[in-house]
């Protein structure tokens, strides 16, 4: 699956001008200054070693799923590159002081780098984070040992290149400024498009509220044929609606669905089969059946995905096709033992799923 991203609640409404950011790809870094040091060594910026600056927080999901690669990349470049992680935005202040220890503690060998903490103060977040028009959860700063800003972005989409382009010398920093800025554009516009659409999109989250899921798919109908680019957005919405009020049509609506364009990437693929098949009872027949199909298409697109393989499994059970089901769900766990998108939770549900089947 994409590495996924938590963005506070409020910070969503600053992505519009992120294409603005104060701090860039080629920018001198700000200053590393946290509040306490709870694991390794404090380490300092532009002495000639590249650092790898990661934001993170115990309420985190994906920031969990992306410490193990931070450690396995801690590991790869030993004395060549040092690697922080620095807790931000904690619910609480005294989180710092309490939660942040205890969450290190419990990873133990498997957050094996230096990490610091925020502190009740906002520094680091405000001036590397707010500043680069970064709002979610994990970003990761690569800085040179110059101490310039070389790279941004999720842990786990492009670091390790990135770390090795630098360390080669053949990381080009006014190319990678470039490519930087055509991406916050990018996602500038996709913030507008978003709040665009949460206007048109009122009508029926009014619906929901009053739970009259028959008029939320209403309302659904009139927007698909008016508004092409948003027909992603209400088609989950309506695959919602028809589960919650258990209207039926799920298969003629994944069907609807698989058609679009978006549904040529396998991890939105997997976010739509795993909505249907998640809990039992949510469709009938039919429904599974459609769910089963859209898997097979995300199967060929991305065969080798534990997380996809597993999704796709789920749907076969839930079709009853048990036999499949469980060869299917013996291949995931074998993917996944290798795979290093699948922490050790993941794995372990995948565990349970197989025993549920009876494998």
């Amino acid at each position: 699956m994409k590495p996924l991203r938590f963005l506070p609640i409020l910070a969503v409404l600053s992505v519009a001008v992120s294409a603005q950011a104060a701090l860039t790809v080629g920018d001198k870094a700000p200053e590393l200054k946290v509040t306490d040091w709870v694991k390794g060594s404090p380490v300092e910026l532009g002495k000639g070693k590249p650092v790898v600056v990661e934001f993170w927080a115990t309420w985190c999901g994906p920031c969990r799923q992306t410490i193990p690669h931070l450690t396995e990349l801690a590991k790869k470049y030993s004395g060549k590159v040092d690697f922080v992680g620095v807790s931000i935005w904690e619910s609480q202040p005294g989180d710092y002081k309490t939660k942040v220890p205890a969450f290190v503690k419990e990873f133990g060998a498997k957050m094996d780098y230096n990490v610091a903490t925020e502190g009740p103060g906002t520094y680091m977040a405000q001036n590397w984070m707010t500043a680069a028009g970064e709002n979610g959860i994990p970003t990761a700063f690569l800085i040179d040992g110059a101490g310039k800003v070389a790279w941004i972005g999720h842990p786990m989409a492009g670091l390790e290149e990135a770390v090795d382009g630098v360390l080669s010398g053949k990381l080009d920093l006014a190319k990678a400024k470039k490519a930087r800025e055509e991406a916050k554009k990018a996602e500038a516009a996709e913030m507008a498009l978003q709040m665009e659409m949460q206007k048109k999109f009122a009508p029926i989250q009014a619906k929901f509220q009053k739970q009259d899921y028959k008029g939320a798919v209403d309302e659904i109908g009139k927007l698909w044929a008016k508004e092409p680019k948003m027909r992603m957005g209400l088609g989950g919405m309506e695959l919602t609606a028809r589960r919650m009020g258990k209207l039926g049509g799920i298969d003629k609506l994944l069907a609807k669905i698989s058609a679009l364009p978006e549904m040529n990437d396998p991890m939105m693929i997997n976010q739509v089969v795993w909505d249907v098949v998640e809990n039992p009872g949510v469709t009938d027949s039919a429904g599974y059946k459609a769910a089963v199909k859209l898997g097979e298409k995300m199967m060929k697109l991305d065969p080798t995905n534990a997380m996809n393989m597993d999704t796709y499994a789920l749907a076969l059970w839930r079709a009853g096709d048990k036999v499949k089901a469980i060869s299917t769900q013996k291949k995931a766990i074998e993917l996944a033992k290798t795979d290093k998108r699948v922490d050790d939770q993941t794995r372990g549900e995948m565990q349970g799923r197989l025993r549920e089947f009876g494998g």
